[in-house]
C-alpha cells in the first residue's frame, strides 16, 4: 500500500505508534455512531490495525487521514476486502466534520481502487438514517444497491466513477 496525497490530505499507511490516536477516534461515539460496526474499544482498535497492516501488502487496507496542515492524524479512509466485494469505508474526528475533507479523501481512495488496483466494483454501507453518509457516497457516484433492517448498501463500478468529472480532481 502507497501513500496517497490530496489537495489538504496525506493518506498514508498506519504504523503502530499510531494506535493512541486512532483509538481516541475510534471510541468517539459521535464518530463512529453512524458507522455499522459503531464504537470500537481498545482492543478492537488494536485488532483493527493489525488486520490493515497485514490488508498492505495487496494494496488494501485503512490509511491514516493527515491533515497536510500541521500533519495531525484526523481519521481513516480505505478500502477492504469483505468476501467478494471491495468495501469503501471511513471514520474524521467530529471537529473536522463539513469541511468537505470525507469526501476529498473517499474520491482518492475510489480513484486508487479503480485505477491502481483495477477493482470493477466498490461498496459502502451505512446506517439509513446517516443521510450525510448517503448524500456524500451519492455524490461520488455510488448508487444504492441494497437496503435492509439496519443498513444501506451502495455501490459504484470502475467506469462509472472513471466517467465523473469530479473523479478526476480531488
Amino acid at each position: 500500500m502507497r501513500e496517497l496525497r490530496t489537495r489538504r490530505l496525506r493518506l498514508r499507511p498506519f504504523e503502530r505508534k499510531d494506535l493512541a490516536a486512532l483509538a481516541r477516534i475510534a471510541s468517539e461515539e459521535e464518530t463512529r455512531g453512524f458507522l455499522c460496526d459503531g464504537e470500537r474499544g481498545p482492543g478492537e482498535v488494536r485488532e483493527a490495525l493489525e488486520g490493515w497492516l497485514e490488508s498492505y501488502r495487496e494494496g488494501f487496507g485503512q490509511l491514516a487521514m493527515i491533515l497536510q496542515e500541521g500533519g495531525r492524524l484526523i481519521g481513516h479512509c480505505g478500502l477492504e476486502r469483505r468476501g467478494e466485494r471491495a468495501v469503501l469505508s471511513y471514520a474524521l474526528h467530529k471537529d473536522h466534520w463539513c469541511r468537505g475533507l470525507a469526501p476529498e479523501a473517499c474520491r482518492e481512495v475510489l480513484r486508487y481502487g479503480f485505477e491502481e488496483l483495477g477493482l470493477e466494483e466498490v461498496w459502502t454501507a451505512t446506517r439509513p438514517e446517516n443521510r450525510a453518509w448517503r448524500g456524500m457516497m451519492e455524490r461520488l457516484g455510488m448508487g444504492l444497491r441494497e437496503e435492509g433492517p439496519g443498513e444501506v448498501r451502495y455501490a459504484v463500478s470502475r467506469g462509472a466513477f472513471l466517467r465523473r468529472p469530479a473523479a478526476a480532481g480531488a
